[in-house]
């Protein structure tokens, strides 16, 4: 086992993509893994900026390579109950969210085999866009709370 130099205790550092299309929809995917709908995020790898972690992120779970600007919304506290998203601890995460704009067309709906993960390599993703008004029901808490923050920046400066 190789010494990280993190004690259990400190977070695991994540990146999570907020890319939204010119119509102010979000990108959001159903996982075969545990049924439940989620935003492009994964782990931050050492030496790894988040802002790199993030086009990374968003490249092998949807195929988008993302090159625009990013828009930081801050970080987001979790704490991740073991057996949910694969994993088998509990543990702290620490989310860096992005807010991203698509800058060309995508598809309403598509799938994307993703790749760059032991956990998820081969798995496929659906794809759809999730409305302003949309329901936050298939999603759990810290994505809930993602979009919420999403939405917030998108609304119109008064």
């Amino acid at each position: 086992m190789s010494d990280s130099g993190a004690s259990p205790s400190d977070p695991i550092l994540k990146a999570c993509a907020c890319l939204v299309d010119a119509r102010g929809r979000l990108l959001v995917f159903r996982h075969p893994g545990d049924g439940n709908t989620q935003l492009p995020k994964g782990t931050i790898e050492p030496g790894e900026s988040p802002e790199v972690a993030v086009r990374r992120e968003l490249l092998e779970e949807s195929g988008i390579d993302f090159t625009g600007a990013l828009q930081p919304l801050g970080t987001l506290d979790r704490e991740c109950e073991a057996g949910v998203e694969g994993n088998t601890h509990r543990h702290p995460q620490l989310w860096h969210l992005f807010l991203m704009r698509a800058e060309a067309p995508l598809p309403e709906t598509f799938e994307h085999m993703a790749t760059g993960s032991p956990e998820e390599e081969g798995l496929v993703f659906s794809f759809r866009w999730l409305d302003a008004d949309d329901a936050l029901d298939d999603f759990a808490l810290p994505y809930r709370q993602t979009i919420e923050r999403v939405r917030a920046a998108l609304l119109p400066v008064a």
